[in-house]
């Protein structure tokens, strides 16, 4: 089938009225790693070896938040932006976020809310409740300077470490780790919650012994959708590849249940360390650390989130892939429910015949004349 062929297939099918449902258990979609990149040399203004670390994205991609100790900075790790004026065009150098952010002490890993008006961190300056506290900053519009850091406070914050937060792009929802008493480990991952973003965040919830181990869980990282929750377990939980690994937990919708972790795999995870993950705007890539524990030489990493669109696992991508994806338009067959994420947003529609045939481009490229 010639690519430009694709959609007159998909307009054919739905005017057919291809679209009952067939009397078959439903299944999840499933999405893959591709290998890793050193992302240096695309980000030339960083040094990832000595100092910068990529925290968070905008939501538009235009904003480039990092955790890095360098020259200029206010202590030890500060908070700093690089911007850019399009997704097309090269990140303008790093900005310390300033002195009125900055503080002395550690002040690193970030996370935004979807408006990119609210971003949060972990501190370890003086006047919270305990060694490591979290705090928010806001601004009012995108241009806007951002405004002094607020402790988050009690019950979210104790008299113990809290760190990485990581924020889900309602504002209704807030991960992190802590290793306060009551966990079922040294560290645990917990979320707090609020009814409206005007709401003060409510008692942190521990996520449990389905998520959290006699181990070591922290640095959560939660998808666009909030459908996918990736952590790192440093080293302690069996079927890890090395010294830290990082994890994942699924959910069918934000008020289900989170699933059993399952490891990234040895695509992914090595003989060493990985940690502090970040998800790119759109989905599509997991941006990693990687570390050497007995030299302390880091580097960070991208690797793609890959949709597995060969349903009938026949391991080509061809037309009886796509028919079965149109078939099951408007079904609860989330086997196809590949976009606009590679995990879905638990519908099959439009979206997903989009994400298929821009796969099938990439895995039937036209024969060169």
């Amino acid at each position: 089938m010639k690519l430009f062929e694709i959609p007159m297939v998909v307009t054919s099918l739905v005017g057919l009225g291809f679209l009952a449902g067939l009397d078959v258990p439903a299944a999840h979609a499933d999405f893959t790693f591709g290998a890793p990149v050193d992302v240096q040399s695309a980000f030339p203004l960083l040094d990832f070896a000595q100092s910068d670390g990529i925290a968070c994205f905008s939501a538009d991609g235009l904003e480039m938040y990092l955790d890095a100790l360098r020259a200029g900075g206010q202590g030890q790790d500060d908070l700093w932006v690089c911007k850019r004026a399009s997704p097309e065009d090269d990140w303008g150098p790093p900005e310390n976020l300033g002195p009125t952010i900055n503080s002395a002490q550690v002040d690193c890993p970030t996370s935004l809310t979807a408006d990119d008006l609210d971003l949060y961190f972990f501190s370890r300056r003086p006047g919270g409740l305990g060694n490591a506290d979290l705090y928010v900053i806001k601004r009012a519009t995108r241009n806007s300077p951002w405004g002094p850091p607020t402790n988050l406070g009690a019950p979210v914050n104790t008299s113990y470490n809290e760190g990485n937060p990581s924020v889900s792009s309602d504002g209704l929802e807030l991960y992190f780790g802590s290793d306060r008493p009551g966990g079922y480990g040294s560290g645990d991952l917990y979320v707090s919650r609020r009814a409206t973003t005007t709401a003060p965040w409510g008692e942190a919830v521990n996520l449990g012994p389905v998520v959290n181990s006699p181990g070591n869980e922290g640095t959560p990282a939660l998808s666009p959708d909030g459908l996918l929750l990736v952590f790192e377990d440093r080293g302690t939980r069996p079927g890890g590849y090395g010294g830290g690994d990082l994890w994942m937990t699924r959910r069918a919708s934000r008020s289900a249940p989170w699933q059993p972790p399952v490891n990234l795999g040895p695509m992914v995870n090595g003989p060493n360390s990985e940690f502090l993950p970040c998800f790119a705007p759109d989905g599509s890539a997991l941006y990693i650390d990687r570390g050497d524990n007995s030299t302390y030489i880091y580097s960070q990493w991208k690797a793609p989130i890959l949709p597995i669109v060969d349903f009938n696992a026949d391991s080509k991508v061809d037309a009886a892939d796509l028919l079965a994806l149109v078939l099951n338009l408007g079904t609860n067959q989330t086997l196809y429910d590949i976009g606009p994420f590679a995990w879905g947003d638990g519908k099959v529609d439009i979206e997903d015949v989009k994400v298929f045939i821009a796969e099938w481009e990439k895995q039937n490229p036209p024969a060169q004349p």
